[in-house]
């Protein structure tokens, strides 16, 4: 008796972990998917905190292009389900979803994280599960200098942003004084400190390099400090959510002519409707506008305004970027997935990462896309952006600097 009962123990063991245990194959190195259920990608972004419109038009980017992949008949005849995760833009939030998107053992791929601290603290936890990565707007040079094999990105580097910004606020506006604020994140402070020295090395003197409390909403004791430094610039490293602050309380110290010049994670309408009037003349590094057909580029567009009522371009700057990113992934997926004879579709996790780093000319709605050794897959180069009569306007950007990029 005692026998029989210790076998219905186990027994029920057995069947408990059963039931608990995700279906998926024994190999922990494929992902099976069956038939009728989904592929699952997840895309985590900011959808709550610093930047916020970014992170939406990001998020909307994505479902764009897996809507068109669905709408096309899936990956060998099964459709995709994106999962959308908020990191809130920090590291802490960043892990904890990343941590969650990797215990569930189905999710095949991840678009994002968006911004560069967040991705960094994510990076960690997908190449310890094996999962693929592919970011649209994770700047930082630092992101995808780590050796992980699963960090991929379509978003330039900040090694290269800063330097033109650099140039351009030396040679083009012939400013000599420059005050560097920042973060005090990842982003925010690699970034400033590529502009400072850069800006060093050609000759000009940086009076400050400080950085700020994001938490504050008053930054006029940290503007005040500057005016007796006298810059003509104040070049920002750092999200709009402290720009839209920065640039009326500077004018509240006496810094009215100064120029502002800021990054990427400004560059969107949100600075504009934050700022009000004070906006006017502002300056902000981004991609250049891609030079792929129009006609796709206005396809994308209709698309996106169909399925969400709004433009692209009223949010944020990166749905480009998001759009190419998605579609890389899944064109990999694509690639290395194959039908069993269940009818299951099987991917391995090894041959996935292969794939997306391997990515070689790849035509996307950015430029022709092709994964370096440290998976770095943008296109294109830094353009330069004004606030003018309140909308952002490109300006010209000598052949030099252009030049310069490729170095």
């Amino acid at each position: 008796m005692r026998q029989i009962k210790s076998l219905r123990f186990v027994l029920l063991i057995v069947l408990l972990v059963a039931a608990i245990t995700p279906v998926q194959a024994q190999d922990e190195g494929t992902v099976v998917i069956a038939p009728g259920d989904p592929i699952k990608l997840a895309l985590a972004t900011d959808l709550t905190n610093a930047i916020p419109e970014f992170g939406l038009d990001i998020s909307q980017a994505g479902q764009v292009a897996v809507a068109e992949v669905n709408e096309a008949g899936g990956i060998k005849g099964f459709q995709v389900e994106i999962q959308v995760e908020d990191d809130r833009c920090t590291g802490d939030d960043a892990t904890t979803v990343a941590n969650r998107i990797a215990s569930d053992p189905q999710v095949v791929a991840v678009v994002g994280h968006i911004c560069s601290g967040a991705t960094v603290s994510a990076s960690d936890v997908y190449e310890e599960a094996r999962i693929p990565m592919m970011s649209p707007s994770a700047t930082a040079a630092g992101v995808t200098e780590r050796g992980l094999d699963v960090m991929n990105r379509v978003a330039f580097r900040d090694d290269v942003q800063g330097v033109v910004a650099a140039n351009y606020m030396y040679k083009v506006l012939g400013v000599r004084t420059l005050a560097v604020l920042h973060d005090n994140d990842t982003y925010g402070l690699g970034l400033a400190e590529v502009v400072r020295d850069t800006f060093t090395e050609l000759g000009g003197e940086v009076v400050a390099f400080q950085g700020i409390n994001v938490d504050d909403q008053d930054f006029r004791p940290v503007l005040t400090g500057l005016v007796p430094m006298a810059p003509e610039a104040i070049y920002f490293g750092g999200y709009v959510q402290q720009a839209v602050l920065l640039v009326p309380q500077k004018n509240d110290v006496g810094l009215q002519d100064v120029i502002f010049f800021s990054d990427d994670g400004v560059y969107g309408e949100a600075l504009i409707s934050g700022a009000g009037d004070a906006a006017e003349g502002v300056y902000a590094a981004f991609a250049e506008q891609p030079k792929t057909d129009p006609e796709r580029l206005e396809a994308f567009v209709d698309a996106y305004e169909e399925m969400f009522d709004v433009l692209p371009s009223d949010l944020g700057p990166f749905h480009y970027h998001a759009y190419d990113s998605t579609k890389m992934l899944l064109n990999a997926i694509e690639e290395v997935s194959v039908v069993d004879d269940a009818g299951n579709l099987v991917i391995d996790r090894e041959e996935l990462i292969d794939a997306v780093r391997n990515t070689t000319d790849y035509d996307g709605l950015t430029g022709l896309l092709t994964c370096d050794e440290k998976g770095d897959c943008g296109a294109g180069s830094i353009a330069i952006n004004l606030v003018e009569d309140g909308e952002w306007v490109n300006v010209e950007v000598p052949e030099d600097l252009l030049e310069m990029e490729a170095e």
